[in-house]
């Protein structure tokens, strides 16, 4: 799968597509056909190799957060989640990639409205959180 790696610490330059081995799905996990990955101040922070919560070296696939489609499910996951717009955290990385897997429980909801591509992937589409606020800006004048 695509995926954007971080190669060191530093400024954009540091982040550079790739290729990632497809996650495995594991029990009361689902996997996300990732439309939109976070990015936050605390992770540019993260990349620039200042102090804050996450850890971690390069080579990583950083992101912390993600919108998109469930598209797999684990062993012991409810069918009716197949297909569902969700948002999810992912204990710091691994969100700048076309698909994610995180556990059933973790996979919240998207906010109503927001739209997710059922295929695709999130590596190099406009974070999640632009998207959102974006539909709520009110028109300029």
């Amino acid at each position: 799968m695509r995926a954007v790696w971080m190669t060191g610490f530093g400024g954009p330059e540091v982040l550079v597509p790739g290729e990632a081995p497809d996650p495995s799905l594991g029990a009361g996990e689902v996997l996300i056909d990732v439309a939109y990955a976070n990015i936050t101040f605390i992770e540019t922070r993260f990349r620039a190799g200042l102090p804050g919560p996450f850890a971690g070296s390069p080579p990583l696939i950083p992101g912390n957060g993600v919108g998109g489609v469930i598209a797999g499910l684990g062993a012991g996951v409810d069918p009716a989640l197949l297909g569902r717009r969700v948002v999810s955290g992912l204990r710091g990385s691994g969100g700048y990639a076309e698909r994610v897997v995180v556990d059933a429980a973790g996979a919240h909801p998207g906010p109503r409205g927001a739209r997710a591509r059922r295929r695709g992937g999130g590596a190099g589409r406009r974070p999640y959180g632009h998207h959102v606020d974006q539909r709520r800006r009110a028109p300029a004048r």
